[in-house]
């Protein structure tokens, strides 16, 4: 049998025991003085040699009680016990074996073991310079996220596993926001990659990362960059109003044509839209509209139509004009390189925009950005740099119940991604909202504090290494600990992510602090200054 040894023996294996899992009795001084908890990584000996695992739960017994049939008795005995009570008690500790030690240490390749650890065999804390070689690799594109609980080890991810996808989830106030800001300053600011990040509550700012980030406030737009299906999008043109699509259809592609040849400018393509309408709606025909409107003459037939018709396209072609004015903005650059910068954070914010309006202008970027990855594998012209797409608020533009153009997308990038330098980062608070198909497809997730049952069980639906004992352990972790699975990672662990003090904004507002504050302030008089500002005007 191979032998191993660690930090110092905390127990002994006992009851019955496979390749994949033991029962340990937890013993000895060391586990009084440090109280070990569920996540921290322990080494025994097995008949393959030193095996690696990690503490999936933690049970304290104390069998003399169990044969006890009411609250009296239990109390008689305890009383009587008392002196010697820890002779009675026991604390059994479930261990995950992951690996085969000399493997992983050697190569820093997982080997699962085959034979199980043997009933008797003792138990060590692993050592931390053990935990240091395999958690924390110095090689090129693994970035500190934190340390590993119960041991304070640095714990380092691998950024180009982030190809596969990662989840970031937790309830609200959990540390996603945080956890976002220390994985996007660190691929930016060290590694000199490119995130785009959709900031749907406008609190991250610029991460501290100053000429390395470019702020889009508010997100938007180039019309002339934008397709059919999401100017419909934007207008929320009802699916059974085809004769009104057919009609906005055949303008808006004689329109772009004449942009795109150089006749009309990308500035005037909306207002020339609603300029043949308005002509057509008064001569009672398309083509003459056309021609009135612009001069030339129309390429192709037009279509049927009628004034109620002409009508209805210019009253939701007047309201894209009037709510959607800062998400559709001519002055926004066309070419791709200007809007997401290569080798910056860009940061795009969705704050000021409804989800009508931040789902055009999500959906419009990764579908743009998966094209011209495509289009550089294949042809060497595009989009020339990788790029990781951070998503907030996953579960409302990416639902399980109902269809969205950027869940569209960000379905395409999940399967397609990968071979086109493309990661995906979903974040959510509400993970059983979010569509199953996009987030089992990202293989990494790093799971905070999540309480409610039914995220908790499709989120293990969704990830083959979240065990159940670590699925039981997510309602008890503190703000900034997680669960850390997938490929980024060598092997699961419970982690304490880094504090990252370089975010605008975010957590709870100190509503006791602002209604102090706000009492020692007079009342204003209500100009129409004032007022103008409020309205936005």
């Amino acid at each position: 049998m191979g032998e191993c040894h660690g930090e110092e023996a905390v127990g002994r294996v006992v009851g019955d025991s496979t390749p994949q899992y033991s029962y340990a009795a937890l013993e000895g001084p060391l586990v009084k003085a440090r109280g070990i908890v569920a996540g921290v990584h322990v080494v025994a000996s097995s008949p393959e040699g030193c095996v690696l695992g990690v503490i999936e739960s933690i049970v304290s017994q104390t069998r003399v009680f169990e044969p006890l049939a009411n609250a009296a008795a239990i109390d008689n005995v305890a009383e009587a016990i008392a002196p010697s009570i820890e002779e009675y008690r026991l604390l059994k500790a479930k261990i995950r074996w992951l690996t085969k030690l000399e493997t992983v240490m050697k190569a820093g390749v997982i080997d699962s073991p085959k034979a199980p650890v043997e009933p008797g065999s003792r138990v060590y804390l692993a050592l931390p310079e053990v935990l240091e070689t395999i958690f924390a690799p110095r090689a090129t594109g693994w970035i500190r996220m934190g340390s590993l609980l119960g041991s304070g080890v640095e714990y380092r991810v691998n950024v180009n596993a982030l190809s596969r996808h990662l989840a970031i989830l937790a309830v609200t106030g959990g540390g996603k926001s945080n956890t976002v800001c220390i994985l996007a300053k660190s691929i930016v600011g060290e590694l000199g990659g490119t995130v785009l990040l959709f900031d749907v509550h406008g609190e991250y700012g610029d991460l501290g990362l100053a000429g390395k980030a470019k702020i889009w406030s508010p997100a938007s737009v180039n019309p002339a960059s934008i397709t059919f299906n999401e100017l419909l999008e934007l207008i929320r043109m009802p699916p059974h109003a085809t004769q009104q699509e057919r009609i906005l259809r055949w303008v808006w592609e004689e329109v772009r044509g004449l942009m795109f040849r150089g006749a009309i400018g990308a500035r005037d393509l909306i207002p020339s839209l609603t300029s043949v309408l308005e002509a057509a709606l008064a001569l009672g025909d398309l083509r003459k509209g056309f021609i009135k409107a612009l001069g030339v003459n129309p390429e192709k037939q037009p279509p049927p139509s009628d004034r109620d018709k002409v009508s209805g396209i210019l009253s939701k072609l007047d309201d894209l004009s009037y709510y959607y004015s800062e998400a559709i903005d001519a002055s926004t650059p066309l070419m791709l390189e200007s809007v997401i910068v290569p080798g910056k954070l860009n940061v795009m914010d969705l704050s000021s925009l409804d989800e009508t309006a931040m789902d055009a202008v999500v959906s419009h970027y990764l579908r743009r950005l998966l094209a011209s990855r495509k289009e550089y594998k294949t042809k060497g012209s595009g989009y020339p740099v990788p790029v990781i797409v951070v998503l907030e608020e996953a579960h409302t533009l990416i639902p399980g119940d109902g269809d969205t153009l950027t869940k569209y997308w960000a379905a395409r990038i999940a399967r397609e991604g990968r071979k086109f330098g493309l990661g995906l980062v979903l974040v959510s608070q509400r993970p059983k909202k979010l569509d199953s198909d996009v987030l089992s497809q990202a293989n990494n997730k790093i799971i905070l504090r999540m309480v409610e049952p039914q995220d908790i069980r499709y989120v293990q639906a969704a990830s083959e290494e979240l065990s159940e004992d670590l699925a039981t352990l997510l309602p008890s972790l503190n703000r900034g600990e997680a669960v850390v699975l997938g490929g980024m990672a060598r092997m699961p662990a419970v982690v304490k992510i880094d504090l990252c003090d370089a975010k605008k904004a975010g957590g709870d507002i100190d509503l006791v602090g602002e209604w102090r504050a706000s009492a020692a302030r007079e009342p204003g008089e209500g100009d129409v200054e004032d007022l103008a500002s409020e309205l936005g005007i």
